[in-house]
Parts: C-alpha cells; structure tokens; sequence
C-alpha cells in the first residue's frame, strides 16, 4: 500500500539519523504488499514523469533549490527512494533530510528503475517526453564540432558535483532535475551539444528542449565517460 500525507509534522530534529539501507526488487515488493510504503523518485521532474514506478512521489535530491514541495509522510512509513538510473546520490539533500527527521525506515532500491523494469513490473509515464532523433557527435571530433558549426554551446546536464570536477571548455551547467526550471535561460539560435556521464540522459534532454523550441541539437556521444575515454 502506498501512503503520502499531506501534512508537515513537527517532531525533533535530534532524533538519531536513519541509515538507508538496500533494498531489492522482490524485497520491495513484498513490503509494498503488507506496510506503508512512501516511493520517492528523486531524479526530477522531466525523468520521473517520463517514466516511474506507480504510486511514486517526483522530486529531486536538490529538492530545496528547484522549490520542490515535500510533505513528509507518517513517521511509521516505510521511505524508499530510488532514481531513474542504477544508483541514488549518497550526497542527495533529500536523504539527508530525511535522516534528519528521525525516520527510522529508509531504504534505497537497489539497481533503481532499470531493475524495476528488468523484473518485468509496471511503469507509468504521467507524461512521457516524445523522442526526437538528435545527431550524435563522436567525443575524438568535438573540437571539430566546435569550429564547424554556428554558435556552438554546450549545455552539459550533469549534477553540479559533477561538472565541477571537470567538463567540456566553454560547457554551461544545466543539471537534469532543474532543466524543466531553467531551460528558458538557454539562448535561443545556439547549435547546441547535450553532455551527460554516460549519455543515458542526453537524448531525454534533447528531446525536451526540441519540445521547447530549440533546434540543432545533438548529443555527445558516450557523455562525458567516452569523452575520457577519447583523450586517452
């Protein structure tokens, strides 16, 4: 059964921290099967929606700066979080938060939505994002791409973490959970190039931002780990 209060309890902040624990497909759904469980999908809003596991809550692990409202549930709730890849920040705010709260029931699903899919379960799309072929560009020939093309810019969709330990020359910061908040700073007239790790997102966010209007776009292909792996 899945439960989301709608209030905000009081309760001390002092209480000892949770320590999420991992938690498999089949365990998960046994749990859903007997106690309150509380999904929490914290890959933001344009992943979660486009894909999720029924009955979860979209937010995101930097849930206080893209203004995401979080009613905490009954601290008896079972609190699962998982992401729409294989793995949860350890340094996501909300878990911290939550930690923080006193609750005592944490988990985080191991192998995240790609496992829940992989056990052949349910997904739901509350609005999926409709797919538009983007040209991939080869990380040995970005800096081809880069002279080639009019008005290049590199919108890289990584966490902040992630783009300070090092990205592309001249790549601006839109991490993924705050595209849907932010886009509108992204100049229109741009040829732009979507960067993630790996490119598992960089097609998702190419294809919202053609929805968006924006056009010329392509996605580097293999991210930013097949960047690195080219520069060796």
């Amino acid at each position: 059964m899945l439960l989301v209060s709608t209030g905000l309890p009081s309760w001390s902040q002092t209480s000892k921290p949770a320590t999420a624990v991992p938690i498999d497909v089949k365990a998960l759904q046994e749990m859903m099967r007997t106690q309150k469980v509380t999904l929490l999908n914290v890959s933001g809003l344009i992943v979660c929606l486009d894909a999720k596991i029924p009955g979860s809550l979209c937010l995101s692990c930097d849930g206080e700066k893209d203004g995401s409202i979080f009613s905490f549930p009954p601290k008896d709730s079972k609190i699962v979080f998982y992401a729409g890849r294989a793995s949860v920040d350890p340094e996501c705010e909300l878990l911290k938060q939550v930690s923080a709260r006193g609750f005592t029931s944490v988990y985080v699903l191991s192998g995240g939505l790609p496992a829940w899919r992989q056990a052949g379960l349910p997904v739901v799309s509350e609005k999926r994002i409709p797919r538009v072929s983007s040209r991939a560009v080869d990380p040995r020939h970005f800096s081809a791409w880069q002279k080639q093309v009019k008005n290049p810019l590199v919108i890289d969709v990584r966490s902040d973490k992630a783009y300070a330990a090092g990205h592309l020359d001249g790549a601006l910061n839109f991490p993924m959970p705050r595209l849907h908040l932010q886009y509108a700073d992204i100049p229109l007239g741009q040829t732009l190039l979507i960067v993630d790790e790996d490119e598992a997102l960089s097609f998702l966010a190419a294809s919202y931002l053609a929805r968006k209007g924006f056009a010329n776009i392509s996605i580097l292909k293999g991210g930013m780990t097949g960047y690195r792996r080219g520069a060796k």
